[in-house]
């Protein structure tokens, strides 16, 4: 009977001098099939039923993937040279051997495969006979604890609602305790909230010299922190404000005059603040409209000052009140600081604008000295329209929050846009703890 070789050879020379070497020399043994490189070697085996696939070594081939009927047969080099354990045999010897190698591979294949079936056969056969058994132990077993599972889950249902019942117990009581404690919780957050509000932090925008920008400052921190959620009043003392180019005017029941009239008096209430409090649209902003107030935000004054502060906590409403202050350092403005979480004085780093500065910081470090206090530690200063001309100064205790630039916009609008933008303005204002 002729085997079936199928030859897979890169040197296509010695394949065809090999092809016909071995068709002269074996035609009654072997039938040898040409492989070519790109050829579908799989789809060959089976079509044309190959006994025996030898492949040259130098050639990247899976031969884990050939089927098992077919022996595998690598070509190599040279003499006595292995292949992850399969049959080699060398090209440059003679024809004979190759051939007869060729042949006795392919015969004994056909052995191989008929002991390694009939093995399998009887361990499929043993294996089969030893399932049936394991399933009979098996049921064998399932029968048992199922009864045992049975007995169990009768005495563990009893259980369970006896614990059941103790749960639902428990978790009543637990639950009003977390009711109890949620609520306690949630009145000592409010409490604190309130206490917190009622002494509100204040941030006190002054500039060094008149049209330095406090007021555009002051409104774009308060815009901004406002962004982040805080209850914010913003408040303008200055005797001549313009709030129209920014805030819209109101028709509150109560006037800004009213209110510092009340304020100068010691007559006010919350009530009569939250009855003139507006709020602008377009940025959230609380505020009072400043219109004809000259002579009340002179007159304020200390006492003044602090009943406004108290009308305004009575409220307990705001957690951080924002003061635009006039440019003079007059009585209020000296209790305005004393009450500032931060006072932030603008100027321009010009040497007219630094010259108002250190002599307002030097009025409140001699304000300090006369009162025992220490408000100069929460004094900083802000330089608006600062250009290379500009210069910082050094004043112990006082801090710099930064520089902004000159911005030259047509509108008031779009300027405040631009200061908005400034990473300088964006967190002066503090969340409080």
């Amino acid at each position: 009977m002729k085997i079936k070789v199928a030859i897979l050879e890169q040197d296509q020379n010695y394949q065809n001098r090999l092809m016909v070497a071995l068709r002269e020399k074996f035609p009654d043994k072997l039938e040898v099939i040409r492989c070519a490189p790109n050829e579908d070697v799989l789809k060959l085996i089976e079509s044309q039923d190959v006994k025996v696939f030898a492949v040259n070594q130098m050639i990247n081939f899976n031969f884990k993937s050939i089927p098992e009927e077919c022996a595998v047969v690598v070509f190599t080099e040279m003499k006595d040279e292995s292949v992850d354990g399969y049959v080699t045999i060398c090209k440059y010897q003679r024809i004979y051997d190759i051939g007869g190698q060729l042949y006795k591979v392919g015969k004994n294949h056909d052995k191989i495969m008929a002991v390694k079936k009939e093995k399998e056969r009887k361990e499929r056969e043993a294996r089969l006979e030893r399932e049936r058994k394991e399933e009979e132990e098996r049921l064998k077993r399932e029968k048992e604890l199922e009864e045992e599972r049975k007995r169990l889950e009768t005495e563990r249902l009893e259980k369970e609602r006896k614990e059941e019942e103790e749960r639902i117990a428990q978790q009543k009581a637990r639950e009003e305790e977390e009711r109890r404690i949620e609520l306690e919780r949630k009145r000592a957050i409010e409490e604190k909230i309130k206490a917190r509000r009622r002494n509100p932090q204040i941030y006190a925008f002054i500039s060094a010299q008149k049209g330095e920008g406090s007021s555009i400052a002051s409104i774009a921190c308060t815009t901004n922190a406002q962004n982040g959620e805080l209850n914010i009043l913003y408040l303008d003392l200055m005797q001549f404000g313009k709030m129209d180019r920014f805030f819209t005017p109101n028709a509150a029941s109560v006037s800004y005059k009213e209110v510092l009239g009340k304020a100068i008096k010691g007559e006010l209430k919350g009530a009569d603040i939250e009855n003139a409090i507006s709020t602008e649209m377009k940025s959230g902003i609380d505020y009072i409209y400043n219109r004809d107030c000259v002579y009340e935000i002179g007159a304020l004054g200390k006492e003044g000052f602090a009943n406004l502060m108290k009308g305004i906590g009575e409220m307990e409403k705001y957690d951080v009140v924002v003061l635009n202050l006039e440019e003079s350092m007059s009585t209020m403005t000296y209790a305005a600081i004393a009450r500032s979480t931060k006072t932030i004085f603008v100027g321009n780093g010009q040497y007219d604008s630094n010259s108002y500065l250190q002599k307002k910081i030097d009025a409140v470090g001699d304000y300090d000295k006369a009162n025992g206090t220490q408000t100069i530690k929460n004094v900083n200063i802000l330089y608006n329209r600062f250009d290379k001309k500009g210069t910082q100064l050094k004043i112990d205790n006082v801090a710099v929050l930064g520089t902004i630039p000159v911005i030259k916009e047509r509108t008031e609008a779009k300027l405040l846009d631009s200061m908005l933008k400034q990473e300088v303005l964006k967190n002066v204002i503090k969340r409080p703890e």
